[in-house]
């Protein structure tokens, strides 16, 4: 199976370990799907009140303000992380229900980032040996009966 240009120049830019962007975004979906307070908190509130606290006292933030602001920006950056790799996996199964897959299913939804992982790993592997091996076709199965 020759796949198209768009997806050729699409592996070239987004060859990663697509099991390890499944399992990032396992662990992003987990802490931001339904968002604690602590995390609201971190990325709303604290910033929130250091700002009120120097307004009112007239004095520059403290050390600990400082953390405070470090732990913001750190869980600002995993909420612009998560909002990537759901964009990435958004795309994997855009390109895989495109090539006539998942070639495997679950009813968990947890493992739903998998599911798709897989697909645009053989898609990848396919081009890849495509790629290194232009002269010998894929294998495909036909359902003519043999002469």
């Amino acid at each position: 199976m020759k796949l198209s240009p768009r997806l050729t120049s699409y592996f070239l830019w987004n060859s990663t370990d697509f099991f390890k962007t499944a399992e990032q975004f396992n662990i992003l979906t987990e802490k931001f799907l339904s968002p604690s307070l602590i995390v609201w908190f971190d990325m709303i509130g604290n910033p929130l009140m250091m700002i009120a606290v120097a307004l009112y006292t007239k004095k520059l933030p403290s050390i600990l303000s400082v953390l405070g602001i470090l732990k913001t920006f750190q869980v600002w950056y995993e909420w612009y992380e998560y909002k990537l790799v759901k964009q990435q996996l958004i795309e994997w199964k855009e390109i895989v229900n495109a090539a006539g897959g998942p070639q495997i299913s679950t009813n968990d939804t947890n493992y739903m980032s998998y599911v798709y992982a897989d697909g645009i790993q053989r898609l990848f592997n396919n081009q890849m040996r495509h790629q290194l091996h232009p002269s010998r076709p894929t294998a495909v199965k036909s359902h003519s009966p043999p002469p």
